[in-house]
């Protein structure tokens, strides 16, 4: 959606944008289950780790908004979709493991 939003415009990158939002609101629920599953005795700690990883929640915006004062915002949005691959790839990542019986 960051993707679409940055190379497009008029409605279309509006709703764009609204999805993003959506998606962010199930995002973090659906990373903290996969991260914390199978940690066992761990669970506390990964689970304190996870929450102070949160702090990209502030950083990545503060990028962005750098990012749109000196490129513009079509640019800025491509920062956060970086984000977004990564969170891809790890999900992907996570689910290969799974089927292989790693994790």
């Amino acid at each position: 959606m960051a993707i679409v939003a940055s190379s497009t415009s008029g409605a279309l990158g509006a709703v764009a944008i609204i999805a993003i939002g959506l998606f962010n609101a199930i995002m973090f629920p659906t990373i903290f289950a996969l991260a914390l599953e199978g940690l066992g005795d761990a669970t506390p700690e990964g689970s304190g780790l996870l929450c102070m990883a949160i702090v990209g929640g502030a950083v990545v915006p503060e990028i962005a908004g750098i990012a749109a004062d000196m490129r513009g915002l079509a640019f800025a949005l491509l920062i956060p979709a970086v984000c977004y691959g990564w969170i891809t790839m790890y999900g992907a990542y996570i689910q290969r493991h799974r089927l292989a019986g790693k994790a």
